[in-house]
């Protein structure tokens, strides 16, 4: 439903966005010519999925069908939106946006048909709602049955599996980035350091090279930004970064060895690295205990894996068959924590957005004041030195003294290793001078004051100031609101130092 609600309100927001002034409607040959990894993951997954619902469905194996289908949505709302999140707003382009939403609504609309026996009033609502963006409906040509023509979703057949575009190195690298996340938020945990706050280095370590080359590539930005990390060095170097050693499972080798247990338990002590990684690969393995050959297999050896790099500098967490490491770098400077500084910004303008009940199209203009920081990092060079990651996320913040409209929402917060006391403001967009013209017209107190109710819909604005005349030209001089003229550059606030 998440995902469902999503949807929406990015297609409104690409259609506000879009020249032409045409709504979304879906496309389907867009979607099968996409080459975008993430989408060409999510529909490989969903074929794989509709291939196992029809085998199951035809012997009325219904128990097995849905922790697939709940597994499936995890991986949609989870990992395809979540990584695609940025995408789906316009961060690579409107064009890129406009391929994942057609995806998205694939997706949406053939699981609306799959869940249908299952959850039958939910996909009644959901198809009702996304079928008013298939050109379809209103075909007279169509089957009574064809998704969208069709009055119900229940008049549907169960989609059919195509041929999904996907390798085995773009699955194999998909889940291999889902479990590289998941140890390293559990790492992050560990050293107590906040997803908003970067690390330098993240060192995956696998002990299949294979398997590794399937995160190389496109897939490594998506680690990047998961794991909020300026780097990640990807490894099959077991040796060096790890090392691994192995305990008996004695309540069920006793039961089976007797008194041969106590032998047994030493050899398994006694194993090089390269039978235990052996054995974590195969699950099989052949022990000599008191002169004989004995077979161990998954479930009679407990193998451990530990990471052996410098643990002041790192934590790490490993998979439980020890063939995957995570290690985290806990090294801070305030190079990093300027950065978690902005992160921490944005989350909590996004937070009074949603608060104040703001959608996609309302444009906002965004203030801020901080106290002294003391020993800590200034807000202001903060943002000044992080600016590539406000652009990203379309916040543009002035300085307070610049507010001239009407204040929807604010708030005061203590910013983690920032300022004790920092304001924040959403207010109506006001007209707004550039930084040039604020410097010009320094002594006209009330001149601000009086554009604030100016009509900019000429490209000049003409008047005098004590007998002296003066022309603003809109996008030169004057701006529709405070946060244009710092997203076109004449209001950014520049570090008074280097950022490094």
């Amino acid at each position: 439903f998440n995902a469902f609600r999503f949807f929406p309100q990015q297609a409104s927001r690409w259609e506000i966005k879009n020249s032409t002034g045409n709504k979304f409607t879906q496309d389907n040959d867009r979607v099968r010519k996409s080459q975008n990894i993430m989408d060409v993951w999510i529909m490989a997954s969903l074929d794989s999925l509709v291939h196992f619902v029809h085998e199951e469905m035809r012997t009325y194996r219904l128990y097995t069908v849905v922790p697939r289908l709940v597994g499936f949505l995890g991986d949609l709302t989870n990992w395809y939106v979540r990584l695609n999140r940025s995408r789906l707003k316009g961060t690579d382009g409107e064009d890129s946006a406009l391929t994942s939403l057609a995806v998205l609504y694939d997706v949406l609309l053939k699981m609306t048909v799959i869940m249908a026996p299952f959850t039958p009033f939910f996909a009644e609502y959901l198809y009702q709602h996304l079928r008013k963006r298939l050109l379809t409906s209103n075909t007279a040509n169509l089957p009574e049955d064809a998704i969208g023509k069709a009055d119900s979703v229940h008049y549907i057949m169960l989609p059919l599996a195509g041929n999904p575009k996907a390798d085995g190195k773009v699955l194999v690298g998909m889940s291999l980035l889902q479990q590289v996340v998941e140890l390293g938020r559990r790492a992050r945990e560990a050293a107590t350091i906040s997803m908003k706050t970067p690390v330098k280095r993240v060192i995956i370590v696998c002990d299949s090279a294979l398997t590794l080359d399937g995160l190389r590539g496109e897939l490594e930005s998506y680690v990047l930004e998961e794991l909020n990390t300026w780097e990640i060095v990807l490894t099959s170097d077991v040796e060096t970064w790890c090392s691994i050693s192995a305990l008996p499972n004695l309540p069920i080798l006793a039961k089976r060895l007797g008194k041969q247990v106590r032998s047994a338990a030493d050899a398994i002590k006694g194993l090089d690295s390269a039978s235990l990684r052996s054995f974590s690969r195969t699950g099989s393995i052949m022990i000599c205990v008191d002169g004989k050959l004995l077979h161990f297999s998954k479930g009679d050896l407990i193998v451990k894996s530990a990471f052996s790099g410098d643990s002041t500098r790192y934590i790490a967490t490993s998979s439980s068959d020890g063939g995957l490491t995570v290690a985290v770098c806990t090294v801070q400077d305030d190079a990093l924590r300027r950065q978690g500084i902005t992160r921490d910004f944005c989350n909590r303008v996004n937070k009074l957005r949603k608060k104040r009940k703001l959608n996609i199209a309302d444009q906002v203009d965004i203030f801020y004041a901080e106290s002294a920081p003391l020993d800590n990092i200034s807000t202001t060079r903060a943002l000044a030195c992080n600016s590539n990651l406000l652009n990203r996320a379309r916040i543009y913040p002035v300085d307070f003294s610049s507010c001239r409209g009407q204040i929807l929402i604010s708030d005061k917060y203590a910013s983690p290793g920032g300022s004790n006391n920092l304001s924040i403001a959403l207010a109506v967009p006001a007209p707004s001078l550039a930084p040039a013209a604020k410097k010009k017209f320094a002594g006209y107190v009330a001149l601000e004051t009086l554009l604030a109710t100016c009509d900019l819909s000429n490209s000049k604005i003409h008047g005098s100031l004590e007998n002296n005349p003066f022309e603003l030209k809109l996008g030169i001089d004057i701006f529709p609101s405070a946060s244009s003229a710092r997203s076109l550059g004449k209001g950014i606030l520049a570090p008074s130092k280097p950022c490094a």
